[in-house]
């Protein structure tokens, strides 16, 4: 009696353990369903783009042509030879303007004379001589502001005698009176044009080295002016004219 209630007990231990049993495998497969489930959403991205790459069909490598042969290398050129550097041209000399009806002068002799109120004054000669056979003379007034550099004879205070600091008048024909006194001249000319370069000028030796270009002198009236206490010039209507072409003087 005792082994048969023993032998039920034990049939019932068994089936209660077997029924505990199903009941966990049942929660473990909710939990694997439920992993599954997350599994699916990425697989889902995961098969798009492994379906792309399966729709692709593989293409067949296209079999390389034969190699080209490489070109053999030409004769290499010979360096050409450098040219000589082209010597400087020397500076040509200035160019003289055309003279046109105007005598060309030449300025053979030039000399200080004296100095005073702040200007430097030169006298000197020039040839040929124009106009009559008398005595012709060329002078320089030279202001005491003067420093070195290229002056315009024709513009600003140059463009008259009555103002000029560079200042050139020439006097032909000149007339002297009983006593030997300069009393006046034929003709007087004063700059219409051209440039005097003052390269070195010393107010108080009078010392003095002056480069003309191209200097045009017109012929003008000298008459002496009450207001400037000094003499000025105004062009004469179809006057005479002379050139000074370039030179250089050093007084």
């Amino acid at each position: 009696m005792k082994k048969n209630s023993l032998v039920a007990v034990l049939i019932f231990a068994l089936f209660f353990f077997v029924s505990c049993g199903g009941d966990n495998d049942e929660g473990d497969t909710a939990v694997d369903t439920g992993d599954t489930q997350n599994d699916t959403d990425t697989g889902d991205g995961d098969s798009a783009d492994s379906g792309d790459a399966g729709d692709t069909d593989t293409a067949e490598p296209t079999n390389p042509g034969e190699p080209t042969e490489p070109t053999e290398p030409g004769e290499p050129t010979e360096p050409t030879e450098s040219t000589e550097p082209t010597e400087p041209a020397e500076p040509g000399e200035p160019t003289n303007i055309d003279p046109g009806e105007c005598p060309v002068i030449s300025i053979n002799f030039m000399k200080f004379e004296t100095s005073f109120d702040s200007y430097a004054y030169y006298t000197g000669v020039y040839a040929p001589n124009t106009g009559s056979a008398t005595d012709d003379e060329i002078d320089f007034e030279i202001f005491s502001e003067t420093a070195a550099g290229t002056y315009d004879l024709s513009e600003g205070y140059n463009v008259s005698y009555s103002s000029c600091a560079q200042c050139i008048l020439v006097y032909e024909d000149i007339v002297y009176d009983n006593e030997g006194y300069f009393e006046g001249a034929g003709r007087y000319y004063y700059p219409e044009s051209g440039t005097m370069t003052v390269n070195s000028f010393s107010y108080d030796s009078g010392s003095l080295n002056v480069t003309l270009e191209n200097v045009k002198l017109i012929e003008v009236t000298r008459e002496y002016d009450s207001e400037s206490d000094g003499f000025k010039s105004e062009p004469v209507e179809n006057g005479s004219c002379l050139v000074i072409q370039n030179t250089t003087l050093n007084i």
